[in-house]
C-alpha cells in the first residue's frame, strides 16, 4: 500500500477532478461569508434604530404617563374640595397620605390647596415631601401672566438653589378654587424614566409665557467644565402636552457608543467565522482524500478477511434453529435459511428474490411495510416487532401461524438491509390457550365446590337445629314430665336433674354447631350483625378482644358477597387465634360500590419465611375474593401485627354456582 502523506493527498488532487470540487466548494464558502456579513451588518444596523425608536417611545410614554397622574391627582383634589371646602392642614396631609401621593407622583415635592386672585395664588393648606422654595414663607406666588383658568403647567427656578421645578396648576370654573402641585424635574424625569436613559441623552424644553422655548431638564448636567457634548449619531424628539396645550419638548440623541453596545461587531465576528469554517472545509476535504485512500488500501487488504467472515457468518445463520430472513432496503428477501424453510414449506430457492409480502397475511401487509420504513428512519439498531398485538405468518401452502419476531438493520456499500428472526409459536399458542381453558375450568370447578359446601352446611345446621333440636327439646319436656310423675323421691330426683342438665348441654352444642357451620342471622339479619355475634362469640372463647367498626347504615349486600366476607372474617379471626397471639383485633367494614374489609392484630405478624404448603387459609381467603371480583391482600406493618385487607365489588356478577347467586 503507498505511504499515505499530505503530498499524496496533493497529487491526488492534481490529478483527478477533486481540485476543481475543492475550489469550487472554498468559492462557495467565501461568498457565503460575505453574504452573511453584509445580510447581518444590515440587520444589526435596522435593530439598532429600532431599539433607538422603542426606547425613545417608550420614555416618551412613561414621562405622558407620569403627567397624567399629576393632572388626575390635582382633578380628585378638586372633586375633594367639592365636597369638603376647607379643610384644614391636618385634614389635607391625612388626604394625601390616604392617596400615597409621595408614592404615585415622581419627584413630587408639595400638594397643596390653593386660593386664586389675579394671576397670584395663595397656598393654604399644604402636604409637602421635601421644603417648598418657590412659595416661601409668604406662602402666595404670582404666575407667569397669561395663565388662564384652566389647567396648566409651567416652570420656575428657587432663587436658593438654581434647580428647576414644576408647578401644575388643576382645571376650575371657580377661580377662587383650586389646588397646585410643585415637582423637581430632575427627580420626576430620573424616577419616571431613568434606566431608559443610560446610553441615551435626553434635554427638556418647555415655553414660557412669551412662547421662547426655555431648557429645563439636561441627562448630561452637571458636566465638567469645557467637557464636549457627545457626537449625535441618532436623534429623535417628541412634545409632550398638558391639558391640550403644548408643555414639553424632547429631544433625544445618541452616539455610535449606542451601536457598539448593541454589538455592532457582530458583523466581523461572523465574516471571520465564515473564513474559519472555509479553511476547515478545507481541511475536512483533504482529510477525506487521505480517508478515501486508507480506506481503499484497508478494502484490498481486508477482502479476503472478508470473504472468510462472511462464510462463518453464512454458516452461522444456516445452522441456527430459528427462522432468519434478511431482506433489502425494497423488502426482497436475500437470506433464507433452512429453517426459514421448514416453518414457512418453503425452499431458499423459490423464496429469494421473492418480496416478503409473500409470507404475510394480506390483511398485514401494509401495516408490516410501514412498520419496517419506520424502523428503519429511526436508526436502532435492534428491536422486538408486534408489541402489544399478535404477529401472524403465511405459510407457502396458505396456512397462517402465529409467531415471535425481532429485526435488526445495518448498512454497508450496497445499501440497508433488514434481518427478521422468527419463531413458529403456534405449539407455544396451543399450550397456553390448554392452560388458559384449564384454569377456567378449575374456577368454574372450585366456585361450584364452594357452593356445595356452603349449601351442605346451610342444610346440616338447618338439620341440626330442626330435626336434632326438636327431637332434644321433645326429650327435655319428657324429663320434665317425669320429674313431675316422680315427685318428691329424692332417690331419683338427683339424676333426673343430671339428665336435665345433660339435654341442656347437648341443646346448646347443637346450636353452637349450627352457628358455626352457618349462622342464621347471616340469612335473616344481614353481614353486619353476622360479624358482631361471631366476635362476641370469638372474644368469649379465647378472650380476645373483638373490637367491630361498621358503617351506621349498611345497604343491602348481594347475598355471594356477604358470605364470602363472612368466611374471610372467620378465617382471619382463626389464624389469630392459632397463630398470632394477639390481644386485640379490630374489624372494619364500610359498602358504597364495594365493600371493604380490614382485619387487623397486635400480634406477632407474618412469619419470616413461606407458610406451609398446606397452609390454606390465606389461599382461601383469596380464592373467595378472587371469584367475586375483588382482592386480598395480607401485610405486616412496620408497627407488627397483620392486616388483612379485602375489597369487593358491591355489583359484582357472581358465578352461578356461588351460594345466593
Amino acid at each position: 500500500m503507498a505511504k499515505l502523506t499530505f503530498r499524496g493527498a496533493i497529487q491526488s488532487l492534481s490529478r483527478g477532478g477533486d481540485g476543481i470540487i475543492l475550489t469550487l466548494l472554498c468559492s462557495i464558502c467565501l461568498a457565503l461569508a460575505t453574504w452573511n456579513w453584509l445580510a447581518v451588518r444590515t440587520t444589526l444596523h435596522s435593530n439598532v434604530d429600532a431599539r433607538f425608536d422603542l426606547r425613545t417611545t417608550a420614555a416618551t410614554d412613561k414621562l405622558a404617563i407620569a403627567l397624567s397622574v399629576y393632572r388626575d391627582t390635582l382633578h380628585s383634589a378638586l372633586d375633594r374640595l367639592a365636597i369638603t371646602p376647607h379643610p384644614d392642614e391636618k385634614a389635607w396631609g391625612a388626604y394625601a397620605q390616604n392617596m400615597r401621593l409621595a408614592e404615585r407622583l415622581p419627584g413630587l415635592v408639595t400638594f397643596a390647596r390653593c386660593e386664586r386672585t389675579g394671576d397670584t395664588i395663595a397656598r393654604i393648606a399644604a402636604y409637602s415631601v421635601g421644603n417648598e422654595v418657590l412659595l416661601g414663607p409668604s406662602g402666595s406666588l404670582v404666575m407667569p401672566s397669561g395663565t388662564t383658568t384652566t389647567g396648566r403647567a409651567f416652570t420656575l427656578t428657587s432663587p436658593s438653589t438654581g434647580r428647576a421645578y414644576f408647578v401644575f396648576l388643576s382645571d376650575t370654573s371657580r377661580p377662587s378654587i383650586c389646588a397646585y402641585a410643585v415637582a423637581d424635574i430632575d427627580a420626576l424625569v430620573h424616577v419616571a424614566i431613568g434606566p431608559l436613559l443610560h446610553d441615551i441623552t435626553l434635554t427638556v424644553n418647555m415655553p414660557d409665557s412669551s412662547g421662547q422655548s426655555i431648557l429645563v431638564f439636561d441627562s448630561l448636567y452637571p458636566r465638567a467644565p469645557g467637557e464636549p457634548r457627545p457626537s449625535v449619531d441618532y436623534r429623535s424628539s417628541a412634545r409632550l402636552p398638558y391639558a391640550d396645550k403644548p408643555a414639553l419638548l424632547l429631544r433625544y440623541t445618541a452616539s455610535d457608543e449606542f451601536a457598539a453596545l448593541r454589538g455592532a461587531g457582530v458583523a466581523n465576528w461572523t465574516f471571520g467565522l465564515g473564513l474559519g469554517m472555509t479553511v476547515v472545509t478545507m481541511l475536512a476535504c483533504l482529510l477525506a482524500l487521505l480517508a478515501r485512500r486508507h480506506g481503499r488500501g484497508l478494502s484490498e487488504r481486508d477482502a479476503p478477511e472478508k470473504r472468510r467472515s462472511e462464510s462463518r457468518l453464512f454458516s452461522v445463520i444456516q445452522s441456527v434453529r430459528e427462522a432468519i430472513v434478511t431482506i433489502d432496503a425494497q423488502q426482497r428477501i436475500q437470506i433464507f435459511n433452512p429453517t426459514a424453510e421448514s416453518v414457512f414449506r418453503c425452499s431458499a430457492m423459490e423464496a429469494i428474490g421473492e418480496p416478503l409480502a409473500r409470507f404475510i397475511p394480506e390483511r398485514f401487509r401494509d401495516a408490516h411495510y410501514q412498520h419496517i420504513e419506520r424502523f428503519g428512519m429511526t436508526g436502532v439498531s435492534e428491536r422486538l416487532m408486534g408489541r402489544g398485538r399478535p404477529l401472524w405468518g403465511l405459510r407457502s401452502d396458505g396456512e397462517e401461524f402465529p409467531m415471535e419476531a425481532s429485526i435488526s438493520q445495518s448498512a454497508d456499500a450496497d445499501g440497508k438491509f433488514y434481518t427478521v428472526v422468527l419463531r413458529d409459536v403456534t405449539e407455544q399458542r396451543q399450550i397456553a390457550n390448554a392452560l388458559q381453558t384449564s384454569r377456567s375450568e378449575l374456577e368454574k370447578l372450585n366456585a361450584r365446590l364452594e357452593a356445595v359446601r356452603e349449601e351442605e352446611k346451610l342444610r346440616v345446621a338447618r338439620e341440626l337445629h330442626d330435626d336434632l333440636g326438636q327431637r332434644l327439646t321433645a326429650l327435655k319436656m319428657d324429663t320434665a314430665l317425669l320429674k313431675r310423675a316422680l315427685g318428691d323421691q329424692t332417690s331419683v330426683s338427683g339424676d333426673v336433674r343430671r339428665i336435665e342438665q345433660s339435654i341442656d348441654g347437648m341443646v346448646a352444642a347443637v346450636r353452637q354447631m349450627a352457628a358455626d357451620l352457618r349462622p342464621p342471622m347471616l340469612d335473616d339479619l344481614g353481614l353486619g350483625p353476622a360479624i358482631e355475634w361471631y366476635a362476641r362469640d370469638f372474644t368469649r372463647r379465647y378472650g380476645v378482644a373483638v373490637d367491630f367498626t361498621e358503617a351506621h347504615s349498611l345497604p343491602p349486600i348481594p347475598a355471594p358477597v356477604a358470605t364470602a366476607l363472612f368466611r374471610i372474617v372467620q378465617e382471619a379471626l382463626n389464624n389469630v387465634a392459632k397463630h398470632a397471639r394477639a390481644t386485640s383485633v379490630t374489624i372494619e367494614l364500610s359498602c358504597d360500590r364495594e365493600c371493604r374489609l380490614r382485619i387487623s392484630d397486635n400480634g406477632r405478624g407474618l412469619p419470616p419465611t413461606r407458610p406451609k404448603p398446606d397452609s390454606l387459609g390465606f389461599i382461601s381467603m383469596r380464592e373467595r375474593a378472587r371469584l367475586l371480583g375483588g382482592a386480598l391482600e395480607v401485610r405486616s406493618p412496620s408497627e407488627g401485627g397483620t392486616v388483612v385487607s379485602a375489597v369487593i365489588p358491591m355489583e359484582t356478577q357472581a358465578p352461578a354456582d356461588l351460594p345466593g347467586a
